[in-house]
């Protein structure tokens, strides 16, 4: 046998060896616990969703989902941290629209490409305006009134280089309005701040406000939707005041660029089958968040769809920055 026949030979031999063992790995995945990597500190809603739905995963999949918050730099050290990983599903990143918010400000140059979408598993259509119960207006057209005659003085709570920031260029441009924006942190520091009268507005998910809307301590003055949320059917939105604007979240999962595609789509099923469970979707009635499935293909889509509608704010968030 000649050695270029022998080389031909090891090459074929090898490379059937690679296809069985990754096929061998992706039958048995996921050999060990999974790292979940939640992008923001503990307490918030990604760290409630993430637990929620990581815990049906378990159930699933038959290993461990660690979760393991990693907060800091916009949520981008946490995305850093599964981007490097290696890319055998061992590391997952949990995390929702403001993954992309960074790099539209250009703190960063991570974006949703450089990760393997492995799907999205929930909606939350539950962003609301919260204010005081001693707060001067007590609508939307209350609010816009009063915030055009005090310019720059109405705080309002966000987290730099977030979401909420993003919420507050919307509401400046859609109002005409100059708004006191003030880094407080994340979504247990921003309803702190409000429960103490620090700040004058804040964006919630409303099942993390739920008790304070309860006790009268908070009071919504929309829901940034165009249409009513069937979970809080008595809570308007900024539609039916005047004000179409539009932000919910989606929170999804995505692993390291060249995570084999049999993986990814062993988790993606999982996903699926936690979305159809009755008794995940009972739980999740109770924070206020609606289980929704989509494929890897459709959640790339999803998201930079989402991407282009908040483009329109990235001279906006450089500004800010």
């Amino acid at each position: 046998m000649s050695l270029k026949t022998f080389a031909a030979k090891l090459v074929i031999g090898l490379a059937g060896s690679f296809a069985l063992s990754s096929a061998t790995y992706a039958e048995g995945y996921p050999p060990k616990p999974v790292q979940v990597i939640v992008p923001v500190g503990a307490g918030g809603d990604t760290d409630l969703n993430a637990r929620l739905f990581s815990r049906y995963m378990e159930k699933e999949l038959g290993q461990s989902f660690v979760i393991v918050n990693v907060k800091g730099a916009g949520g981008t050290i946490g995305m850093k941290r599964v981007r490097d990983a290696d890319p055998d599903g061992q590391t997952v990143l949990f995390y929702h629209n403001e993954s992309m918010i960074p790099e539209l400000m250009g703190m960063s140059d991570i974006t949703l490409s450089d990760f393997e979408m492995a799907g999205i598993g929930v909606l939350d259509n539950t962003t609301v305006l919260a204010v005081s119960n001693d707060a001067p207006y007590k609508s939307l057209a209350d609010f816009s009134t009063y915030a055009k005659a005090h310019p720059g003085e109405v705080e309002f709570a966000i987290l730099t280089g977030g979401y909420p920031h993003l919420v507050g260029l919307a509401l400046e441009e859609a109002m005409g309005i100059k708004l006191n924006m003030v880094d407080v942190g994340g979504n247990s520091a921003k309803m702190v701040a409000l429960k103490g009268k620090k700040t004058d507005m804040i964006n919630i998910q409303y099942g993390l406000a739920r008790d304070y809307f309860a006790s009268g301590d908070f009071v919504s003055l929309g829901l940034l939707s165009p249409e009513r949320n069937p979970l809080i059917p008595d809570v308007v939105t900024t539609a039916e005041e005047g004000y179409p604007l539009a932000f919910n979240k989606f929170f999804f999962y995505a692993m390291p660029e060249g995570t084999p595609e049999e993986t990814v789509e062993i988790f993606s099923a999982a996903m699926k089958r936690v979305v159809e469970n009755p008794d995940y979707q009972a739980e999740a009635e109770k924070i206020f968040v609606t289980p929704t499935w989509m494929s890897p293909a459709d959640s790339a889509a999803y998201a930079a769809g989402q991407r282009e509608i908040y483009a329109k704010y990235a001279d906006l968030l450089k500004q800010g920055n």
